[in-house]
């Protein structure tokens, strides 16, 4: 069959029409949030400049396929629901294979929001003269832009018999400001906008229909080569399309979770791919996920095995992670992979020993702080320690059950460790000043103080490190290498509200304290409550660190059981 030319308009008419996704495609991926917005320029600015933007595979089919809708306001922690089975048959339905990120772009950005932004077009953009993509720009949502700044879901809210009275509306909000070179700019733009968007003569999408007698699996295998270049498929999103072809609500059901999990953690983000990575690990006894290992005969184990790990998922994050450390933020922890071995803990702990968090004992709890600590500190990340950990797990609590001995295999996973000396295991006081790894020391030292983090532009980041004695100090004598290398360590770095910490800003802690008081509840560690004692003064800096070092040395010793030296 011939390709279909299509309008931009088109196009978006047809979504959630007669064009669907199918269960099987991957969620819109166009890297992070900042990247996402910038591909979506590049997109539109093709468009604006009458660049064909690719080919659409599309599969017109009658057959029982799973499907799901388009999102209408995208989020990218939303993912839209498969529809019911009672509508799978549906008879005019064409599944999208290849094009659902341009599609979603479209659709959201011209009748929708896009992470509550809206895109908008600068009217005195002149892409005669200027190559680049900076026409776009997204302005939040109840945000009133420039003038010049033209909202793109109003553009095409207007039909093609309304033309004159849209250019006037938006004329007439320049008043007489524009002179006549920009009148010029302005009313081309207005016209290119219009014949794009709104009319349906220029046409620079093309749609290649798949043969609607094909069968399931011959499509997905096309889908499936056709995501080999371009924006490849990763071996997540293989498996996962693996495993939607059996239960075509899989993915929707670990992101349900995943949103939950930041839920009750007051904001810890943990990936879909993360997720099916530990149900590997589960499955196959491996952390390196290769959807080629997983044959059609283990996919129902895949979807056993997710069914009993939901929610000891939630229990780890929000019991474990949240509660014993108030973390609420995944960028806390940079590593990773030494988490899964706990999650497997909890897993076996709950399929095998048929035991909650609740019921693990205090001297369990106890050697899992200890673990994750160390894990930590000590850069546990591979795959190989995820591997053996797992199994060091898995095989105690299978051997524990009915002799009341399934507490954390610490000690075993510690001599694994050690033997071969394979790495280093002894926690020493220069572990806590890892640079790489601070927000997490900070938080292992700090439990009972929950960070809060604010993601919009207009506030200040929270928390912010304060350097109780700064690093630029006002005294020039005091600045130098000594003093700029004893300041740059964590037992002189403390978590503050962004707000306190502009208001501290180089000031010596002495003077800030005795002017500010009621900050010093702000503070953990402090020597003394009295910032006139002779310790709090600049030229006792080095005493007054080394007396936090040994207070948050002690804490962790008698909080973790560590044995630092």
């Amino acid at each position: 069959m011939d390709y279909e030319s299509i309008s931009i308009r088109e196009a978006v008419r047809r979504i959630n029409d007669t064009w669907f996704l199918p269960a099987i495609q991957r969620p819109y991926d166009w890297g992070e949030r900042s990247k996402k917005e910038q591909f979506i320029y590049k997109l539109f600015d093709s468009l604006i400049r009458r660049y064909p933007i690719g080919t659409l595979i599309v599969w017109p089919t009658k057959q029982r396929i799973a499907y799901r809708e388009f999102l209408g306001e995208y989020d990218s922690e939303r993912l839209e629901k498969i529809k019911d089975k009672g509508v799978w048959a549906k008879s005019n339905k064409v599944l999208i294979y290849d094009g659902q990120q341009r599609l979603q772009s479209l659709y959201s950005c011209l009748i929708y929001t896009f992470h509550s932004k809206v895109l908008c077009y600068d009217l005195l953009f002149d892409p005669e003269t200027n190559k680049g993509s900076d026409g776009f720009k997204f302005y939040e949502r109840n945000d009133e832009p420039n003038p010049r700044y033209l909202r793109l879901n109003e553009l095409f809210s207007f039909d093609r018999r309304q033309q004159a009275e849209f250019e006037e509306n938006v004329l007439t909000r320049f008043g007489k400001e524009l002179k006549k070179k920009e009148l010029q700019v302005v009313r081309y733009n207005l016209k290119n906008l219009w014949l794009l968007f709104v009319e349906e003569d220029i046409k620079l999408l093309a749609s290649y229909p798949l043969k609607s007698d094909l069968t399931e699996a011959e499509v997905h295998d096309i889908f499936v080569r056709i995501n080999t270049t371009g924006m490849v498929l990763t071996k997540s999103e293989i498996l996962f399309s693996k495993i939607k072809r059996r239960k075509p609500d899989f993915e929707e059901g670990v992101w349900e979770t995943c949103r939950e999990i930041k839920r009750v953690t007051n904001g810890y983000a943990i990936s879909p791919d993360e997720v099916l990575q530990i149900v590997f690990l589960l499955i196959k006894k491996g952390v390196r996920l290769d959807p080629d290992r997983v044959d059609e005969s283990e996919i129902n184990e895949f979807i056993e095995v997710w069914g009993k790990l939901r929610l000891v998922l939630r229990s780890f994050f929000c019991d474990f992670i949240y509660r014993e450390f108030k973390i609420n933020n995944e960028n806390i922890i940079n590593l990773k992979r030494p988490l899964i071995p706990l999650i497997a803990y909890f897993y076996y702990m709950k399929t095998v020993a048929g035991k909650k968090y609740r019921d693990f004992d205090t001297s369990s709890i106890n050697n899992m702080k200890k673990y994750f600590v160390i894990s930590q500190l000590k850069g546990w990340d591979l795959d190989s320690y995820s591997d053996n950990f797992s199994r060091i797990i898995e095989n105690a609590v299978r051997q524990g059950v009915g002799k009341e001995s399934t507490g954390f295999p610490y000690r075993q996973i510690i001599n694994f460790v050690a033997e071969g000396r394979k790495r280093e295991h002894e926690v020493v006081s220069w572990d806590f000043d890892n640079e790489d790894i601070r927000w997490f020391i900070l938080k292992v030292l700090i439990p009972g103080k929950e960070f809060q983090y604010v993601e919009t532009t207009e506030e200040r980041f929270n928390p912010e490190i304060d350097h109780i004695f700064p690093r630029n100090p006002r005294a020039k004598k005091t600045n130098t290498e000594k003093y700029r290398k004893m300041v740059e360590t964590v037992w002189n770095l403390q978590p503050v509200k962004g707000e306190v910490n502009n208001l501290k800003g180089n000031t010596p802690p002495q003077e800030f304290f005795q002017n500010h008081p009621k900050y010093l509840a702000y503070w953990d560690f402090l020597p003394n409550q009295n910032p006139r004692d002779t310790i709090w003064s600049d030229k006792q800096y080095r005493h007054f660190i080394r007396v936090r070092q040994e207070k948050m040395l002690r804490f962790a010793r008698k909080q973790y059981g560590l044995t630092t030296t």
